[in-house]
């Protein structure tokens, strides 16, 4: 039967594309996100002795174990799904669909977090709500220990999301 907007003869097709392989997409990357971003926050707490500054980030200078840990857990997922979205990117793709090749994606992806957050973010935020309590240089490049943990964070990352095997 033809519509009557159709030309006679001609019928209307209509396809569906399934989102739910998108949406096994973010979640494959927020699982891995949370995955690595509890081994960079151990890092974060025992080696660097941060996460309660990460507190006083989001309480606006009171420093906070339990919101440290919920924020950096919650922004470990937030960026794995910017990481997803990344290598959706033709170019990043087949990169980041095997275990050897998705650790340096993801190490390439922690490293440039780690050069907007740690090296400007951070210090702005950090020296805006901890007026005279610490002043962080602008940008802040020598945070090495913070690096280091990026990129751990976005090694495992880039292996638990090819693993957990994402593409739709």
């Amino acid at each position: 039967m033809s519509n009557f907007l159709e030309p006679a003869g001609m019928a209307t097709r209509t396809e569906t594309v399934e989102p739910a392989g998108h949406g096994r997409l973010y979640l494959h990357a927020a699982l891995a996100g949370v995955a690595a971003g509890v081994a960079f926050g151990l890092l974060i707490q025992f080696a660097l002795g941060r996460m309660t500054t990460i507190g006083a980030l989001f309480t606006l200078g009171e420093e906070s174990l339990v919101v440290g840990w919920a924020a950096h857990l919650v922004n470990s997922a937030v960026f794995a799904l910017v990481y997803g979205q990344v290598t959706r990117l033709d170019g990043v793709r087949a990169h980041a669909d095997g275990p050897a090749t998705g650790v340096a994606v993801g190490a390439a992806f922690g490293f440039a977090l780690w050069f907007v957050n740690i090296g400007f973010v951070w210090p702005v935020w950090l020296n805006a709500v901890t007026p005279g309590a610490t002043t962080l240089p602008v940008p802040n490049l020598g945070a090495v220990g913070p690096l280091a943990g990026h990129l751990v964070w976005g090694g495992l990352l880039g292996v638990l999301f090819a693993l957990l095997g994402r593409r739709p």
